[in-house]
């Protein structure tokens, strides 16, 4: 009888560590996701700052001409993800997808301020015994300003 506890105690065990391991590992997926999408806006903002400065300081919103295509192609040239047109993906050593980010929707706005907000979703497949059970979504957002001094 003793041994049947000692079993149950040590296959608990696993399953909790399992858990804390897959959530740490969940947590720095997006951590690191929402890290590159910082990095790409401020880089667009600071690429395209002579242009959203005049637009800003004649008093004109121009932000509907800021192409949101550009942005993408930003993100795309960026990461190192692979790309298959609706999502980017990264895969590992077996070809599973390890997680997929949905294509980013950027939206701007200004007043006085370009406000740059930028919302994806990361999609984690959740794998049981080799086999894909489940899919956890994450939303993420990220907002980057510009700010007319």
């Amino acid at each position: 009888m003793t041994h049947i506890k000692t079993a149950v105690i040590v296959l608990i065990t696993a399953m909790v560590l399992s858990l804390v391991l897959t959530y740490a590992s969940i947590l720095s997926i997006v951590q690191y996701t929402k890290g590159n999408t910082e990095r790409v806006l401020d880089s667009f903002i600071i690429q395209n700052s002579i242009y959203i400065y005049a637009s800003i300081k004649n008093g004109n919103d121009y932000t509907g001409s800021i192409s949101k295509e550009e942005f993408v192609t930003a993100f795309t040239e960026d990461n190192t993800l692979d790309n298959d047109g609706n999502y980017f993906y990264n895969k590992d050593s077996d070809g599973n997808v390890t997680y997929m980010l949905t294509m980013p929707d950027t939206d701007f706005s200004v007043d006085n301020t370009l406000n740059l907000t930028c919302q994806l979703k990361v999609l984690i497949p959740i794998y049981f015994a080799g086999k894909q059970v489940t899919q956890l979504s994450i939303p993420v957002t990220v907002t980057s300003s510009y700010k007319l001094k």
